[in-house]
C-alpha cells in the first residue's frame, strides 16, 4: 500500500502501489474485475486493526488470530474453546463496529 498517499485508508484506486501486493494477474489466481473488490477488503481489515481497541476482548481475541496470525475460523475456535459459529459471529461484529467508528469519525470530522 503507498505508505505516502493520504488517502490510503478510503482510496479505492488500484494503483501501481496496490497491485503489486495482490494476487498476480498472470498466474490466473484473480480477474482483474475483483482487484476493487480485494483492495475494499484490505481497507476493512485495517479499519478492523485500527480501532481494534473499541472492541470486547473476545472480538480483540478473534482478529488478533484470524488477521495477524492467520489462522482459519476452525483453528481459532478450537484454540479458544468455542464454536466456529461464534468466531465468525466476533469477526462480524468487529467488522460492524470498525466500520461504524470510522463513519461516525467522518460524520463529525
Amino acid at each position: 500500500m503507498c505508505h505516502q498517499c493520504p488517502l490510503r485508508r478510503t482510496c479505492l484506486q488500484v494503483c501501481s502501489y496496490v497491485e503489486c501486493q495482490l494476487p498476480s494477474l498472470e498466474a490466473g489466481r484473480v480477474d482483474h474485475e475483483d482487484l476493487p473488490r480485494l483492495q475494499q477488503g484490505m481497507i476493512m481489515v485495517h479499519a478492523i486493526l485500527d480501532n481494534v481497541s473499541n472492541l470486547t476482548q473476545r472480538q480483540q481475541e478473534v482478529v488478533q488470530l484470524y488477521f495477524r496470525e492467520n489462522l482459519q475460523q476452525q483453528q481459532i475456535a478450537e484454540k479458544l474453546g468455542i464454536s466456529q459459529q461464534a468466531v465468525g459471529d466476533s469477526l462480524t461484529r468487529a467488522r460492524r463496529a470498525s466500520v461504524g467508528k470510522q463513519l461516525r469519525s467522518h460524520e463529525t470530522s
